[in-house]
């Protein structure tokens, strides 16, 4: 079987049907091909906020921003990156924000979250993330039928979340909850995905999953459709949306740099955007990247694949270091590209010299706040070790107990004050944002209170960052730089232009809904060109 359209979206994360939605709005006809039994991909179970600087819902904080300090920022923090493609994401951005809101019932507010660098030139510390007011799922369906399983209901915001103190002892509003829950609206990756395909059903977008493309078709050297197990797709361009290559073992082994082995991200992105670009002559860059991010042993997915949690309470609150195999600290823990750290070597073995690494914490921590998904009052999972003494506790962990026991002991010294002569924890504004602002330090406290817990800390990520090379249109170059026709990529499907670390939380959403805008829109001819003047 075969048909005809003017634009095949592949994966319909942020990325996809941010794509989707662009393209139709410009009068293109479009058809959404998601390889899985799920809508929305990493995005789905995300915290679904966007990092959008200079945007229009930055004011109602109190904020003010413009191109030129998002550029200082941006580019002060992307070494080695393609200053165009930095340009026009800036650029793009804000109009991407105001865009969805506009053919979408999506109403993004202004967060409070820091920039990572809030203190560095162009730096802001709050509003330029974004996320969706709740959205209500209506003719869709039930969450549970349309989106990879969340961790925990979706129905409060970010900001409510951090409001109420929830990981600090806050209490549950149950009323609010209820509501939700009953009236079908959800919040974060889910009101976000759910947002967009309210959007892109009312603009004509054919929406079908389990649909895996197998490959592209070319005729004089362009990309002119698909092919999927069942059916050939004609059409006049081609946009790559369908992630990265996180779960595909061998890939990941023989690309990617460091350690980052434990993806969080649903079971589902396998490097097929990069297969069919390879097909098409596509060059490549930033393999051996990932949005990296420490985890902790979770769950599983429906297949039996392990199913990791990030690790936030036990970086971010008081009362808690890290320590590596030699029983010392050896990061700020409450950085935002805290896990670059595990990516370091050491010189006499190659091997990772920040791994084994784990979260030592003291009853204190544990009597407020949740040590490795388990709350106070709860019973703690197998992996963590405890002991009445450090020593015995070292002894558990195979570390020297002289070094633990002196490392912990010059952290106290500092912590019991708030200060960190050794790695600044608590100094930057990303840090006490995340912090336990009820504290007498939002970072910092002593570990003094046995029992002493440890939770092992392993190197994970939310998706990987390299792909094929886009300009600053989303077309897919080959490597004599010219584009290849029909030919487009967005998400974590293209070489990220961010990196290697992160600049803000909700740079991978921010970074995948604009390049999806921006290669929707070029396709539809709407997008002239990123740099124009707002």
């Amino acid at each position: 079987m075969s048909e005809t359209t003017d634009v095949v979206v592949i994966g319909s994360g942020a990325a996809g049907l941010s794509a989707a939605l662009a393209a139709a709005v410009g009068g293109a006809r479009v058809t959404v091909l998601e390889g899985s039994p799920h809508w929305g991909g990493t995005t789905a179970v995300s915290g679904g906020q966007a990092w959008v600087p200079d945007n229009h819902r930055m004011a109602a904080l109190g904020v003010s921003d413009d191109r030129a300090e998002a550029l200082t920022y941006l580019l002060g923090r992307t070494e080695g990156r393609e200053p165009e493609l930095a340009t026009a994401f800036v650029d793009a951005a804000p109009r991407m924000a105001r865009f969805v809101e506009a053919h979408s019932p999506i109403e993004f507010t202004a967060m409070s979250t820091p920039d990572s660098f809030a203190e560095a030139p162009g730096g802001k510390p709050a509003g330029r993330n974004i996320e969706v007011a709740p959205v209500e799922l209506g003719g869709l369906g039930r969450a549970d039928d349309l989106f990879w399983p969340a961790a925990f209901p979706m129905v409060l915001t970010n900001e409510e979340i951090s409001g109420l103190g929830l990981m600090t002892g806050g209490q549950l509003p149950q009323g609010l909850i209820e509501y939700r829950m009953t009236t079908g609206q959800v919040t974060l990756g889910q009101g976000l995905i759910a947002g967009l395909l309210h959007g892109c059903q009312a603009a004509g977008v054919q929406l079908r999953k389990g649909q895996p493309v197998t490959e592209l078709t070319l005729e004089h050297g362009w990309v002119d459709g698909v092919r999927t197990p069942s059916e050939s797709i004609r059409a006049d361009a081609v946009i790559l949306a369908c992630g990265g290559f996180e779960h595909d073992h061998d890939l990941a082994e023989a690309k990617l740099h460091g350690p980052f082995r434990h993806p969080v991200s649903p079971p589902v992105n396998r490097g097929s955007g990069i297969r069919l670009a390879y097909q098409a002559g596509a060059s490549f860059r930033h393999l051996g990247e990932a949005w990296s991010w420490p985890v902790r042993q979770g769950s599983t997915w429906a297949d039996g694949s392990p199913r990791p949690e990030l690790v936030l309470a036990e970086r971010m609150l008081p009362h808690v270091l890290w320590v590596n195999q030699a029983g010392r600290r050896f990061v700020n823990e409450s950085s935002h590209n805290v896990a670059l750290a595990f990516a370091e070597t050491d010189p006499a073995t190659g091997l990772p010299a920040n791994l084994p690494a784990w979260a030592i914490a003291d009853a204190h921590f544990r009597a407020r706040y949740p040590f490795a998904g388990a709350y106070p009052g709860q019973p703690l999972p197998a992996q963590v070790r405890q002991a009445d003494t450090l020593p015995e506790l070292a002894d558990q962990l195979g570390i020297p107990a002289a070094t633990l026991t002196a490392t912990i002991a010059e952290f106290n010294t500092h912590a019991a004050q708030g200060t960190d002569p050794e790695f600044d924890r608590g100094s930057f504004a990303y840090d006490r944002h995340g912090g336990d602002p009820s504290a007498a330090h939002p970072n910092l406290g002593p570990l003094t209170e046995p029992p002493f817990l440890a939770m092992p800390v392993q190197a994970g990520l939310v998706g990987t960052k390299g792909g094929p090379r886009v300009d600053a249109h989303a077309r897919v170059l080959c490597w004599d730089d010219s584009p290849i026709r029909g030919l487009y990529a967005a998400g974590n499907a293209m070489a990220a232009p961010i990196g290697p670390g992160t600049v803000s939380a909700g740079a991978t959403i921010g970074s995948a809904l604009t390049w999806g805008w921006i290669a929707g829109a070029t396709t539809s001819g709407l997008h002239r060109t990123p740099a124009e003047p707002r």
